[in-house]
């Protein structure tokens, strides 16, 4: 798989990292925020490593006992919480095993790391846990926490952090390599890096490319997705609800496939939105003639109102509601819109 060189795109943070270990001033908690895939993982081993490598520069030598085992992930004082498989949440237990794991001093480290993923999946009960460590760390232990959406964290645990964002990559960046690296069609590399969300490794996995790949086509699945949405917006209020609903039935079947569904929803009623003002600047190219079709059939006002509608879906697929209840609800409210009716 291509790799990306994230200490040169993040070129802010491994310095401020570094220069926390040379003048010896760890903090207790690090929040690392950010998208996906930015290299806030790498980071977080960056840390550890720069703190624990016996050369004592505040960079890794990766040849010292300690830097080497834990590129092996086998290092003893280097601990992780994450979502456990088939699960949504970390839970308070999970945190609870961790805290009496961290109760003893270090077996072997000169700063134990505790990285959780998926930070902010902690529920309320997990997160408060984790507060009384926080205000009361340790011995010789730091934690370092990646998140997504830092809303969902407390602000107790946030005040206790050390904020480092990591900017996003950017569509060019990602399209670039795709081309350049992966020798993928300038269009599809278009719209798989906008799709992607700023994640070149979620681009690649949409390209059947890298460690992520699904074995999914997935350029064929977006055509007959985005080709399925836009019939239904254009038809009338009677076809638009049966269309609506055979498709949240077909999404319903595949679940695991839902993350890219939605991403390409995303894009269409984006694209909705901004063509007539700008339709150069659409992700979805190929179908440039269908929202020509579908901006002289429907009204431009109501395109605002199904973003919204969208990420409410959104959220509620997050938060562990009925994937076919969900979809029906969000296309039932696009034929009650078009129907001119009101939909509670």
């Amino acid at each position: 798989m291509f790799n990306f060189d994230q200490m040169q795109y993040q070129a802010k943070i491994f310095p401020e990292l570094t220069h926390l270990i040379q003048i010896k001033k760890i903090p207790n908690a690090l929040l690392f925020s950010g998208n996906e895939n930015t290299g806030r993982k790498e980071a977080a081993f960056f840390f550890a490593k720069g703190c624990n490598c016996l050369k004592g520069t505040g960079l890794a030598c990766d040849k010292c006992r300690s830097c080497r085992k834990i590129d092996a992930d086998s290092h003893p004082d280097i601990l992780g919480v994450h979502l456990l498989k088939g699960k949504k949440i970390i839970s308070i237990s999970q945190i609870r095993q961790m805290g009496l794991a961290i109760s003893s001093k270090p077996n072997e480290a000169i700063f134990r790391m505790v990285l959780i993923l998926d930070a902010d999946r902690m529920n309320i009960q997990a997160q408060n846990a984790l507060l009384k460590m926080l205000e009361e760390p340790p011995e010789k232990t730091f934690f370092i926490l990646i998140a997504n959406r830092i809303s969902l964290l407390l602000p107790t645990i946030i005040s206790r952090c050390r904020n480092i964002r990591f900017k996003p990559l950017s569509d060019t960046l990602i399209e670039q390599c795709l081309v350049n690296d992966f020798q993928i069609a300038r269009q599809d590399a278009h719209i798989a890096s906008r799709t992607a969300d700023s994640d070149l490794k979620k681009a690649l996995m949409y390209l059947n490319l890298g460690e992520l790949s699904k074995d999914v086509n997935w350029i064929k699945k977006r055509k007959w997705l985005v080709k399925m949405l836009a019939g239904m917006v254009m038809a009338d209020f009677k076809n638009c609800i049966s269309k609506g609903l055979m498709l949240s039935q077909k999404l319903n079947f595949n679940p695991d496939l839902i993350d890219g569904a939605m991403a390409v929803m995303k894009t269409f009623f984006r694209d909705l939105m901004i063509f007539k003002l700008h339709p150069e600047k659409i992700v979805n190219l190929d179908f440039s003639d269908t929202f020509t079709d579908i901006s002289k059939m429907v009204e431009n006002n109501l395109f605002c109102d199904w973003v919204q509608n969208l990420y409410e879906t959104e959220k509620r697929l997050s938060s562990n509601c009925s994937l076919r209840l969900t979809l029906d609800r969000f296309f039932l409210k696009i034929a009650m819109d078009k129907g001119k009716l009101i939909y509670d």
